[in-house]
């Protein structure tokens, strides 16, 4: 029988836990309550605990659950390309906005990887993309990148 807890969500969700746990003891250098609303503490706190009673969480459940049968993992490649082309937006919002590399990664997503039809890509990626600026622009007035050509 394979032990369970050599395999990789295993330390995974090791490596989870002990961040939140380092979360959680760091969180008592600051303070915790002033007057009546949380300090600087509270938050790290509360989220380094969730992050450790998590991962025990889905360490138990790996640990104590029956062993599953060997499933097909997505390709690695797939998850690369998803981050080289996080890699190109994030570069390119400096001189070219917001807008259209946001666009432009959701069609590649979609279309590319995902293999979904050309108009159905196109309708959720404007969709999606009308939605951020709608609520980041006219709501919340925060300025996103804009179009910056200075030739």
């Amino acid at each position: 029988m394979k032990h369970r807890f050599l395999t990789g969500d295993m330390g995974f969700a090791i490596g989870w836990a002990l961040l939140g746990l380092y979360w959680m003891v760091g969180s008592f250098d600051y303070p915790l309550w002033s007057g009546f609303a949380p300090d600087s503490g509270f938050l790290p706190l509360v989220y380094g605990t969730l992050l450790f009673l998590l991962s025990v969480a889905v360490a138990a459940s790996l640990w104590f659950g029956e062993a599953e049968a060997e499933e097909e993992r997505e390709p690695l490649t797939k998850s690369l390309l998803v981050l080289a082309a996080l890699v190109v937006v994030v570069a390119s919002l400096g001189f070219i906005g917001f807008l259209l590399p946001v666009f432009g990664l959701m069609m590649f997503i979609y279309l590319y990887i995902e293999r979904l039809p050309l108009l159905r890509s196109a309708v959720v990626a404007g969709l999606v993309t009308a939605s951020l600026a709608l609520v980041f622009v006219h709501w919340l007035s925060i300025p996103l990148p804009l179009v910056t050509w200075d030739f």
